[in-house]
């Protein structure tokens, strides 16, 4: 934000406040939809103490499909919120709020997503081969917390949770790093304070807590050190990815707040191999990482000479007459034609004058 020319200490503050702005209307529209389509639907046994939806909805079930989509709706109209914001009140291009180019950078974002893909699977399937031999206990999924159309809830797993984890992206690690590096200098002012933001969203025990809170410096260490959103947003769509479709299909509690200090070591190592390993493929790739200093701005010049469509000279001619081509082009000269000093006269008897009669 620093590099932009009209910057000011209150913009960013500015930018913070359009953006909250933003997103309680849209969360009024929301919950305005989602009342009529309850109310549409369902009508007086909305105070049915026994209604399925409604106790889903008390209890946070995220396994419920209803629930599960309106709060992934919630979470990604952070993305147009994240958007506006930033074109009404951020640097130009938009762009920026994705990387230091002024853009997404998909080719980046998809050797990220590769990597991690393969790595997670490798993690997930590590991690669920223990608990089928025994080494590790597994833990018991109630039924309710089990959906109850796999196929159904997949499906809105890979259409949602990829735009949720680019939309805590986009202002966790975009609009919230990008306003604190502008007013405090040092990066890890930047990628610390949002951290307990980030951590609070979440609900679990203190060592989920944690593991969260590991999560967010990683992805704020990845944005800072890759110079954008991509390596950030890949790590996250994948780990949120894989842990929904596992609970689609019952291997792991959706709702579980609860963690184990193991699971939290094999996490924090696991996340910063993750890391590593994508920062080592930014360094092979050259990934720019800075923006450089703002492009000058070329100011419009509002006086716009005449076009000139001969070449300029001494007027030869009227300015009415046939234009003059090729080789009839002449210039006057100060002297009468046969002057013996005019330019035009080569001639060596022309310039001694006419020879005497009878020669």
């Amino acid at each position: 934000m620093r590099r932009n020319s009209e910057y000011s200490w209150w913009r960013p503050l500015a930018l913070l406040g359009t953006a909250v702005g933003f997103y309680v209307v849209l969360s009024i529209i929301l919950l305005a939809g989602l009342m009529i389509v309850l109310f549409s639907s369902m009508g007086s046994q909305l105070d049915d103490p026994n209604n399925q939806i409604m106790v889903a909805f008390e209890a946070n079930n995220m396994a419920d499909p209803f629930v599960f989509l309106f709060i992934m709706l919630s979470l990604i109209a952070f993305i147009p919120v994240a958007y506006l914001a930033y074109l009404f009140l951020g640097p130009r291009p938009v762009g920026l709020l994705f990387s230091v180019t002024g853009k997404m950078r998909w080719r980046w974002l998809g050797l990220c997503a590769g990597i991690c893909l393969v790595l997670y699977a490798l993690y997930f399937g590590i991690s669920l081969g223990l608990e089928a031999t025994g080494a590790v206990a597994s833990a018991q999924i109630p039924p309710e917390n089990r959906p109850a159309k796999p196929l159904f809830f997949a499906l809105l797993v890979v259409l949602l949770v990829p735009f949720q984890a680019a939309a805590e992206e986009l202002v966790f690690r975009g609009l919230l790093m990008q306003t604190l590096g502008s007013w405090l200098k040092h990066p890890l002012f930047a990628i610390l304070l949002p951290v307990p933001l980030f951590t609070a969203g979440h609900l679990y025990d203190i060592y989920g807590l944690l593991d969260v809170a590991f999560f967010a410096i990683v992805a704020g260490y990845l944005t800072w050190r890759t110079g954008g959103l991509e390596a950030a947003i890949a790590v996250h769509v994948i780990n949120n990815v894989g842990l929904f479709l596992l609970g689609a299909a019952g291997a792991v509690d959706i709702n579980s707040s609860q963690s184990s200090l193991s699971s939290l070591l094999t996490s924090v190592a696991f996340t910063a191999l993750v890391a590593y390993i994508l920062l080592q493929m930014a360094k092979r790739y050259a990934v720019q990482r800075t923006a450089g200093p703002e492009p000058r701005r070329q100011t419009p010049q509002l006086l716009q000479p005449w076009p000139i469509h001969h070449p300029a000279g001494t007027q030869t001619q009227a300015y009415w007459a046939p234009p003059i081509t090729g080789q009839e082009t002449s210039y006057p000269s100060e002297y009468p034609q046969h002057s013996p000093y005019s330019a035009q006269t080569t001639n060596e008897d022309e310039i001694n004058g006419p020879p005497p009669p009878g020669r």
